[in-house]
């Protein structure tokens, strides 16, 4: 799962972007390492936080590794995107959005025809979602743990950028 930062309106943020890709690639590489090494202790803290609180046990799994963050301009938060495979065959990549936001299908029934080893067929009838969270729009374990570390993150983002463009101006860097 993939969270877009917008530090604070869209059209600034298309302005950073422009201004970012004008800049020498050395002083880019500098900024993205540094904001890398700044904002994931930041954002992995915030997520071992979360997890810690997860009120389903799958949650934990599926959050526990792929945290995260792809610095530049625009600035993505990731959580839960280990390609891993867990011990029920799912990845956390694909069951993110799941146990994040919920299901709603928690009270369906899944209804399939199973063949006997003599030959006779019969319908098997099983509940295969009731362990699913129920839905939930403002997230269990992610979105929380965003504006947790939102301020933190914003703050250290624009400082370390601001630093490092007037080092490169002065010289410094």
């Amino acid at each position: 799962m993939r969270v877009y930062v917008d530090p604070e309106s869209r059209r600034r943020a298309d302005a950073a972007r422009r201004a970012f890709r004008t800049l020498p690639k050395e002083l880019k590489n500098s900024i993205r390492k540094a904001n890398r090494a700044e904002l994931n202790p930041i954002w992995r803290g915030a997520m071992r936080e979360s997890v810690a609180r997860a009120p389903y046990p799958m949650q934990r799994v599926v959050f526990k590794s792929g945290t995260r963050v792809e610095a530049g301009v625009p600035l993505y938060l990731v959580a839960g995107a280990s390609s891993r495979r867990m011990s029920g065959g799912g990845t956390p990549m694909t069951l993110d959005e799941t146990f994040e936001f919920g299901s709603s299908r928690q009270g369906e029934y899944t209804r399939y025809m199973r063949r006997s080893r003599r030959g006779g067929s019969h319908e098997v009838v099983r509940r295969t979602a009731h362990r699913l969270p129920p839905k939930r729009l403002k997230g269990y374990v992610v979105m929380p743990a965003v504006a947790q570390a939102m301020p933190k993150i914003i703050g250290s983002w624009s400082r370390e950028w601001n630093r490092r463009i007037y080092e490169a101006i002065d010289g410094k860097g």
